[in-house]
């Protein structure tokens, strides 16, 4: 209620200026958060990696880029957050105007290129987060820091960060920044794993693009499994040239997240696959639920529809579990793939 009265007048202005105003406006009123959000179910609550996600949808990060709204965040009924891109230094990002809306696809664009506070502003917000639910760190290199320096970049945030977040995601697939892309390869990325196992007792995510040929997203998979991460993010943002430059997020990139996320879940490996990307109503939780997937997370959909879409997600995955007579979402995925999608093959006809 409170976000559709307030939805007109943030889009009234330029997309970044109601993005930081949002921002400005939850880092003051957390208990804002609670009043609009939705609470929590345990029926609702899933194991991803080493931490219990308190619903299978997480916060993706972009939103709350230098961790001023965690409090508010985390009583809106996500079941977890991720904050970031963090940096080592602060960077100003790309120039303005770097935040574009697509109102009638539900969609952005942004080429932002990692604005935010950077690492050493970062610490103390994060000490006063009062968790309620997992928190991750997205982790990226500065935008002048070579590849190899990039390694040695982000084992600081890695190292930094450890007693303040649940779990990492290591950001090498963002379009906005120049050459990150290209640090998508085995070589690269086996030296920054082995350098970041070294010391690590958190969950580890890597992020990947949706515009890789499928013989790059199965390589990435199965060293993602051999390095031991936690898991892989599929997707970040695609590139549209089309539409300008930057990546797309919503339901534009609905498709081609859906396929990266297929390829890798028919792998079979030993990973977690968060999907991301364009996840805008519970019937594509469901969809990547019947693919093999569990939990996603959603940043757009959040954007144009505020919590009454984490309050319907909820509400019908509770009609699925009660339709079908399960307790809770660990009965549903203690059960056999086949037996999962005939459970959500009759439930959705």
């Amino acid at each position: 209620m409170f976000y559709s009265l307030l939805k007109p007048l943030l889009f009234a202005l330029p997309p970044e200026r109601a993005h930081d105003l949002t921002i400005q406006m939850a880092r003051l009123s957390p208990a804002l958060g609670k009043a609009s959000g939705c609470e929590l179910d345990v029926r609702l609550a899933v194991n991803v990696g080493q931490n219990r996600w308190g619903f299978p949808v997480g916060l993706a990060a972009g939103l709350d880029k230098n961790c001023e709204a965690l409090n508010f965040l985390s009583h809106q009924g996500f079941g977890s957050l991720e904050c970031g891109t963090i940096t080592l230094k602060p960077q100003e990002g790309n120039p303005k105007p770097r935040l574009f809306r697509y109102p009638q696809e539900e969609s952005l664009r942004n080429a932002m290129g990692f604005p935010n506070h950077g690492l050493l502003a970062m610490l103390p917000r994060l000490k006063l987060f009062e968790k309620n639910i997992p928190l991750g760190a997205n982790i990226g290199k500065n935008k002048d820091t070579t590849a190899l320096e990039s390694i040695d970049e982000l084992n600081i945030l890695f190292e930094s960060l450890q007693s303040e977040v649940d779990y990492f995601v290591i950001n090498v697939s963002s379009p906005n920044t120049p050459g990150l892309r290209a640090m998508q390869e085995k070589a690269y990325l086996l030296e920054l794993f082995t350098t970041l196992n070294q010391n690590r007792s958190k969950d580890l995510f890597l992020k990947i693009a949706p515009d890789l040929e499928t013989s790059k997203v199965i390589e990435l998979a199965h060293l993602a499994a051999e390095c031991g991460l936690t898991g892989l993010m599929a997707t970040n943002t695609t590139i549209m040239p089309e539409r300008g430059a930057g990546g797309v997020s919503g339901r534009l990139l609905t498709k081609r997240a859906q396929s990266i996320q297929s390829i890798i879940l028919n792998e079979k490996l030993p990973i977690e696959v968060i999907g991301v990307g364009g996840i805008s109503e519970t019937s594509d939780l469901f969809d990547f639920w019947a693919m093999g997937g569990k939990a996603c997370e959603v940043y757009t959909g959040y954007v144009y529809q505020g919590p009454s879409l984490l309050k319907k997600m909820k509400k019908d995955v509770l009609k699925f579990l009660a339709q079908q007579k399960l307790k809770d979402l660990d009965s549903f995925f203690a059960l056999p793939l086949l037996d999962r999608q005939e459970s959500l093959r009759e439930f959705r006809e």
